[in-house]
């Protein structure tokens, strides 16, 4: 499951093919949250970006399985949210000391992975904790997806 900041990435790459080839060299499925659409095309229209990034970015979302949101998602979401705050009852140890503040949308992107068995690619450290609790976190140095 691509995070948000890998599309914004291939919309902005000036080869998009490339990159692709490069993050899923073995052309496995891939897979995106509504929410991840909805916020890359927010920050498409909050940063005017030009036809042909938009164009980038509706192309790649074509080639992707697109997942809603829905109640199935809705403890798998509790148990992340609970466990990133170091409150959740299921855990006595937690590898870090502070809680790991999640933005919202990032909660639903993480509960879908998870729920549905797939890795999180994401140049965002703030997937990090999660990583082997509850899903397979790829995490990507951007400069990688430059």
């Amino acid at each position: 499951m691509f995070d948000t900041n890998v599309l914004i990435s291939f919309a902005k790459h000036k080869a998009p093919q490339r990159l692709m080839q490069k993050i899923n060299p073995n052309e496995l499925k891939v897979f995106v949250n509504i929410v991840s659409i909805a916020e890359s095309k927010s920050i498409a229209l909050k940063n005017n970006w030009g036809i042909k990034k938009r164009q980038t970015l509706i192309s790649l979302l074509d080639e992707l399985i697109i997942v809603d949101i829905n109640e199935n998602l809705v403890d798998t979401y509790a148990e992340i949210d609970a466990y990133s705050q170091c409150r959740n009852p299921s855990y006595a140890n937690y590898p870090f000391v502070t809680p790991r503040n999640m933005g919202k949308n990032d909660l639903w992107i993480a509960s879908t992975a998870a729920l549905l068995g797939l890795k999180l690619v994401t140049t965002d450290a703030d997937f990090n904790h999660l990583h082997q609790v509850f899903l397979e976190v790829q995490y990507l140095k951007p400069e990688l997806l430059k």
